[in-house]
């Protein structure tokens, strides 16, 4: 018979310390817990199509703190699997604001603006990385009208001071079961951008920063048509 003293402590430990634990009560391992939240994010065929896009993944279980707020800008299409996009395609100026960085769970909250949406909340986010080099995931619902699709955003980047460079995000749409009007891009179809001087910079008054309507030379990553190629 199992001591009951020990599997009344391994259930404490794991709760204790947040991990989840296996069937026979030992704690997961920092990467069984990390892969597992990220799966709650974006199924792997996704992160694969966002890779084969050219999406850097930074992976590892130390990632660098990366809280702060900062800004894609200019924001250009870097590769697209949707035919009618063109090479630097011209997007809205990105703001993303990221805080909460839990580094026991991997962890972390994410805003954004003008992204998707006015103002875009991940229901879900995580991150990886080593060194400098780190990745959030993240899973956003955005609703236009009676449409609404769920989206995975992928930044990708190196922590360099207060700024981010070498930026890169990728977006793909995880569920459009809910768009009969076809205001998003179809389920499956990504596109990844880049911040066009390299540098994501930081941003003093994130809560400031207001929002920019669609005009005739940028759009939101998630929508369509594109409204621009320049």
């Amino acid at each position: 018979m199992k001591n009951p003293t020990k599997l009344l402590f391994a259930a404490m430990c794991c709760l204790a310390t947040f991990f989840a634990c296996k069937k026979d009560g030992t704690p997961l391992t920092d990467e069984e817990i990390l892969n597992n939240k990220i799966s709650e994010i974006i199924p792997q065929e996704y992160i694969d199509t966002l890779i084969k896009l050219g999406l850097p993944i930074n992976e590892g279980t130390t990632p660098v703190d990366v809280t702060g707020a900062y800004v894609a800008s200019p924001n250009l299409l870097l590769a697209s699997n949707i035919p009618t996009d063109t090479k630097d395609m011209k997007f809205l100026d990105g703001y993303f604001r990221l805080f909460g960085q839990n580094n026991k769970d991997f962890s972390i909250n994410l805003l954004g603006k003008n992204f998707l949406n006015k103002a875009d909340t991940s229901i879900v986010t995580a991150i990886s990385g080593v060194g400098n080099n780190f990745t959030v995931y993240g899973k956003v619902k955005s609703t236009s009208g009676s449409s609404s699709a769920i989206f995975a955003i992928l930044l990708s980047g190196t922590k360099n001071g207060s700024t981010i460079t070498g930026l890169k995000y990728g977006l793909i749409n995880i569920d459009g079961s809910k768009d009969a009007a076809g205001v998003f891009i179809k389920e499956g179809q990504a596109r990844i951008t880049y911040d066009q001087d390299g540098v994501g910079a930081a941003v003093a008054n994130y809560d400031g920063v207001q929002y920019k309507p669609s005009d005739n030379s940028s759009l939101k990553l998630g929508n369509i048509p594109a409204l621009s190629s320049k």
